[in-house]
């Protein structure tokens, strides 16, 4: 979209004067997006000037705009944002019916990686467009939970306008908003995997989300891996409906021979969201079952924990089966982890230990290789896990003739008398 003429010089001078507003308290980011204070605080042509008639409460911004069919940049403001984080955009309009006369307004976002918005603009960039309807009365749109993406620390907010026609055509815009989305819940699915194995089958995982309330929900996901998550995708589910995405590393985020942990968010406000997953073991020649896989709130991290049951101690058959341990660290600090692996009667076989990043996640493979016991005749072993913060241990015993696995679950740690 080309400016109108003139506007690309001054709009440097006004950028460069004008500090970012703060990311942090405020609801709305946009100082002065209603309007109430006139039209301070934005960077305008001279056509822009103030109206006392607003959308909800007095109060507006009149753009008395030329014709001009192909529009261009007439009002805009630039905050301060968070890289990861989820903005909600929002805007009213008011395009009055006007004798051979039409226009029309699109409300823009465009993520910057420097301060003051300065510098090229990011991917992802977001708009709200409005264009004549009947009646002609105020519109009023909003997008939710657009994910800035990971170097954004500034956005321009812009106002675009347009119009046809001989005369000066008067266009309103009012409650322009971008503010951080509501607060979340977050839930946790510690492993999850879309790989191939050493013996030609997929590991793949299948996730459920069933929404039970009688309107439509949101919910986002996130994969962790090497300390970082991926841009959140926002994806929808229906009222009281189940949506099911089978292969949801590659499905849902378009990833694929990857394994992390999966973080899933949604607004808590529309009450409770149900998340189930599995892991699927693709293998044509021996097909497996697979297995359930915990999906846990964040206060079910833990800092120890046992696990029983491992079903690679079988000794029935030399090397049928292998146990795979591993942790997520939700935290924004590095945290130590540490596995002991015991044999039934309480002989301690060996520990091994990694210190993971913020935002870090491991798999151990084979743990019974890992501490030199792997041609150990053992039964009834177990397990046991501690991290000075809580986070979230995994272990899944894998029958290496098909590839099958069982999820074992995790045991507080008795405390004895």
């Amino acid at each position: 979209m080309r400016p109108l003429a003139g506007f690309l010089t001054s709009l440097a001078v006004l950028l460069a004067a004008a500090p970012a507003a703060s990311a942090a308290g405020a609801e709305n980011l946009v100082a002065n997006g209603a309007f109430r204070d006139g039209i301070s605080s934005w960077s305008r042509l001279d056509l822009v000037s103030y109206s006392a008639m607003g959308a909800a409460t007095p109060g507006s911004a009149r753009i008395t705009l030329p014709s001009r069919p192909e529009g261009g940049d007439a009002m805009l403001q630039c905050v301060a944002v968070e890289g990861w984080r989820l903005y909600d955009l929002g805007a009213a309009v008011r395009l009055p019916e006007w004798p051979e006369h039409s226009g029309g307004v699109s409300v823009r976002l465009s993520w910057h990686a420097l301060p003051n918005c300065q510098g090229p603009s990011l991917r992802g960039a977001p708009s709200l467009d409005f264009s004549y309807t009947e009646p002609a009365g105020w519109q009023v749109k909003e997008k939710r939970r657009i994910p800035a993406p990971q170097e954004a620390v500034s956005a321009l907010v812009v106002v675009v306008a347009r119009s046809a026609g001989d005369e000066p055509y008067p266009i309103f815009v009012d409650d322009v908003v971008l503010r951080r989305s509501v607060e979340e819940e977050d839930v946790f699915l510690p492993t999850a995997a879309s790989v191939r194995g050493a013996k030609g089958e997929r590991f793949e995982t299948d996730l459920w989300v069933h929404n039970p309330a009688p309107a439509e929900r949101m919910f986002t996901l996130r994969l962790w891996r090497d300390g970082r998550p991926t841009t959140p995708v926002v994806l929808r589910v229906g009222a009281k409906q189940t949506r099911h995405l089978p292969d949801v590393l590659l499905s849902g985020l378009g990833q694929r021979d990857v394994a992390g942990a999966v973080q899933l968010s949604y607004d808590p406000g529309g009450g409770p969201m149900h998340f189930s997953a599995r892991v699927v073991t693709v293998n044509p020649e021996s097909p497996g079952n697979g297995t359930l896989l915990p999906v846990l709130r964040g206060d079910e991290a833990r800092t120890d924990a046992l696990f029983h049951g491992l079903s690679g101690a079988r000794n029935d058959v030399a090397g049928a089966h292998r146990v795979n341990a591993g942790v997520f660290n939700p935290h924004d600090a590095p945290v130590e982890a540490i596995f002991w692996l015991y044999d039934g009667d309480g002989t301690d076989l060996g520990t091994f230990s990694r210190t993971l990043p913020p935002g870090g996640w491991l798999q151990v493979n084979d743990v019974f290789r890992e501490v030199g016991a792997a041609g150990v005749a053992t039964e009834g072993a177990r397990l046991a896990f501690h991290a000075a913060l809580p986070v979230f241990p995994f272990v899944i015993a894998v029958d290496n003739r098909s590839g099958d696995g069982t999820s074992i679950a995790a045991r507080d740690v008795p405390v004895l008398p």
